[in-house]
């Protein structure tokens, strides 16, 4: 099987999407498939290579596209961005049509569309549905070639709009095994946040939008009197956000880090006492659609978990089993499990040693071969 795998993306980027193309490319090339990456060419401060940035053993072939608008990213944004998709989207639609791979697999919806049009054998990986344009998201999905659905409920918008079964296939992302085994417990790490190795850490790793309830976790930092809260990852302006209010809150106990490497990531979780997933139950996309990678990696740390107790997590987690659960959006029942974790070493072992042999369910290999097998029947 020859595929061509099509990302509007900067890649490297130090966005979780970036990740997850990589590593579910990498997994299918391991299963013997050849795999073509298609990608636009973009500045990039990331200056690691792809297959050092994210630690890659198989590397596919990558060709890039020409970003002939680049000019206008400095004076507007918003033009850019609309001149450099449909740019990217004919270069690519033209491109394809040309190319005698197989199929084609993408996160762009419109691209796969009008190429299952043309008689080409479209695949479409889908993680949410479409708040605009409703119509279209509808008669896409129905149309297009093939669908991997990434959220287990996504399969209700499926049934509702009337998508052939036999059409699409639920698969969660996943986990690589081998960086979390290869990847030191270290608690020296933390003397880089100007921590005591020997504090108690809290932590969150990922963005810092408010859907994924870090405010949440932020309030209960107030009430954990034997722990440091520490959050690595968002946008320099979600930063700024979140420290404000840190600020005015007068919460001492907070520590807010710039993103780091991947790499590096894993040996904060590894090295922390507790891993948090707060998202909020006010907000669809979290509550039902978020699949988030870092769940997958949580579960393979062999530290607790404390989550929102939310229907996109029960797949994955139960509680008092793999995690401990918290009423979503409750900065107090957030603490509550917390200190239980904190407070009771064999309880905390015994969640995370149950947590690291789920993991093993959802690795990219697994996730890969689920994947490559639909595409084959």
């Amino acid at each position: 099987m020859k595929i061509l795998y099509i990302a509007n993306s900067r890649i490297p980027t130090e966005k979780a999407h970036g990740l997850q193309i990589m590593k579910t490319i990498e997994a299918m090339l391991g299963g013997g498939t050849e795999v073509t990456l298609i990608i636009p060419r973009r500045r990039n401060f990331i200056t690691d290579s792809v297959k050092d940035y994210y630690g890659l053993e198989r590397m596919p072939e990558i060709e890039y596209i020409g970003n002939y608008f680049w000019f206008l990213e400095r004076f507007s944004p918003h033009l850019y961005f609309i001149a450099q998709r449909i740019s990217f989207g004919i270069i690519v639609f033209l491109k394809v049509l040309r190319s005698g791979k197989n199929i084609i697999y993408s996160r762009e919806i419109t691209i796969s569309y009008f190429l299952t049009l043309f008689g080409k054998k479209a695949v479409f990986e889908d993680h949410e549905p479409k708040k605009r344009f409703v119509f279209l998201y509808r008669m896409f999905v129905r149309k297009i070639w093939r669908k991997v659905i990434v959220a287990e409920h996504l399969k209700d918008i499926y049934s509702l709009y009337k998508v052939k079964e036999d059409s699409f296939i639920v698969v969660p992302n996943g986990v690589d095994l081998n960086e979390f085994e290869n990847a030191r417990l270290d608690r020296i790490v933390w003397k880089k946040f100007n921590l005591n190795p020997e504090e108690k850490i809290v932590l969150y790793v990922g963005h810092l939008y408010r859907w994924k309830g870090v405010y949440t976790l932020i309030d209960s930092a107030q009430f954990i009197k034997e722990a440091k809260v520490v959050l690595i990852g968002g946008t320099e302006e979600d930063r700024k956000r979140a420290e404000k209010y840190v600020f005015e809150k007068e919460i001492k106990n907070v520590l807010i880090h710039p993103f780091v490497p991947h790499k590096e990531a894993i040996v904060f979780m590894k090295s922390a006492d507790v891993l948090v997933l707060p998202n909020t139950a006010l907000e669809e996309r979290s509550q039902k659609y978020t699949t988030p990678i870092k769940l997958f990696e949580y579960l393979a740390s062999g530290v607790p978990i404390v989550a929102s107790d939310i229907p996109s997590f029960h797949i994955f987690l139960n509680n008092n089993v793999n995690t401990l659960f918290f009423k979503p959006d409750d900065p107090k029942d957030l603490t509550k499990k917390i200190d239980i974790i904190l407070q009771n070493p064999q309880i905390a072992k015994e969640i995370s040693n149950k947590a690291k042999v789920d993991a093993a369910k959802y690795t990219w290999g697994k996730r890969a071969a689920s994947v490559l097998e639909f595409l084959k029947n």
